[in-house]
């Protein structure tokens, strides 16, 4: 397949995502308003905060309409518009690219704050009003700060030079035809190309590495978050059952939490980190990975619709209005649990904000 055929299939790609992402995003707002139960609490803010977050990144995504070729000699790759409705300008055009890249990173705070308030939820139900009121400037602030260092950082070292832009204008116009003169990139380079009195060619770039290696760590950290509250949640959830007999609505819903929890780790795991680790690995290893630049951007373009979609399908409420199903589903106010070392039965409100 020619690189024009993978540039066209790439756009009409990011055309499909991005009606889906309106509509599931859409949608979902309108179910959050509408289908929430009560017992939700503060979760609700956090589905609403992110329906406002998928909404944004679809649009930025559909602005920017990316796409992403790796230097042949391996030392980064650049990214660039490939708009063909309309041009936005230098200014304009660089500023929603730099906000792409920080919707990038936002999307791994909002899985890892996901997590944390179905832990919090779970096991220390009094932080709960940190999720409402003046706590959701915390929320906000935990999901926004990232988004801002990064988009920093691309803006200061890994935006566009004149030495840069001859460099990578070899590797657009061998692989993909495209003149990237006069034209807004963030094209990171790990090592230098050129020599100065102060490095030689081919000596590491330690702002764009230093960059990397932060993502890298902000990855890390917010998807070992991810990791140890949904673990801490799961064992919560079994010794329950170990200690009591639960009832059966409480035992599904644990059921469909642990569910939700894997799904919705496991889907940006694959859609968003990645295709675009497997190229950030090999600028900073210095090692051509191959034309996978169509990959990376069809693949972050698809996250949106994707978690939306979860989100959908994976909370009963929303399911059932999605698919009209009018069957009313049962639930009791309180559930029995009888304890395995005596014969009293206690009950406690349904209000664990497990729904899923």
């Amino acid at each position: 397949m020619s690189q024009s055929t993978w540039s066209t299939v790439t756009h009409i790609f990011g055309w499909f995502s991005f009606f889906i992402a309106i509509w599931a995003t859409l949608t979902l707002f309108v179910l959050i308003e509408k289908k929430s139960r009560k017992e939700y609490g503060g979760y609700k803010n956090f589905l609403r905060i992110y329906c406002g977050y998928a909404f944004m990144f679809s649009v930025v995504d559909w602005l920017v309409q990316p796409y992403a070729v790796m230097d042949v000699n391996g030392s980064g790759y650049v990214f660039y518009s490939e708009n063909r409705l309309f041009d936005l300008g230098y200014t304009v055009g660089h500023v929603v690219q730099i906000l792409y890249c920080g919707c990038f990173i936002a999307s791994s705070s909002f899985l890892s704050l996901n997590f944390i308030y179905r832990y919090i939820s779970s096991c220390h139900q009094h932080c709960l009003h940190f999720f409402q009121g003046f706590g959701l400037i915390l929320v906000v602030l935990y999901c926004v700060l990232p988004c801002v260092i990064w988009s920093f950082c691309v803006y200061f070292w890994l935006g566009p030079t004149p030495e840069k832009t001859s460099y990578m204008n070899v590797s657009t116009m061998l692989i993909e035809q495209f003149d990237i003169t006069d034209k807004p990139y963030v094209g990171p380079l790990c090592y230098h190309i050129t020599t100065t009195p102060f490095h030689k060619a081919g000596d590491v770039e330690w702002w764009a590495m230093g960059s990397f290696i932060g993502l890298c760590g902000f990855q890390v950290l917010f998807y070992g978050i991810s990791m140890i509250c949904g673990i801490l949640t799961y064992r919560n959830s079994m010794e329950l059952l170990k200690l009591a007999q639960l009832s059966k609505n409480l035992y599904k819903t644990q059921m469909q939490l642990l569910k939700a929890i894997v799904i919705q780790a496991v889907v940006p795991l694959i859609s968003v980190y990645v295709p675009p680790a497997i190229m950030i690995s090999g600028s900073m290893a210095g090692i051509y990975m191959g034309e996978i630049g169509h990959w990376v951007v069809m693949s972050i373009s698809i996250y949106p619709p994707l978690d939306s979609l979860v989100f959908l399908l994976s909370i009963r409420d929303y399911r059932n209005a999605l698919f009209c199903n009018t069957k009313s589903h049962k639930q009791s106010d309180s559930s029995q649990i009888r304890p395995a070392t005596g014969k009293v039965s206690v009950s406690f409100p349904f209000k664990v904000h497990w729904f899923y």
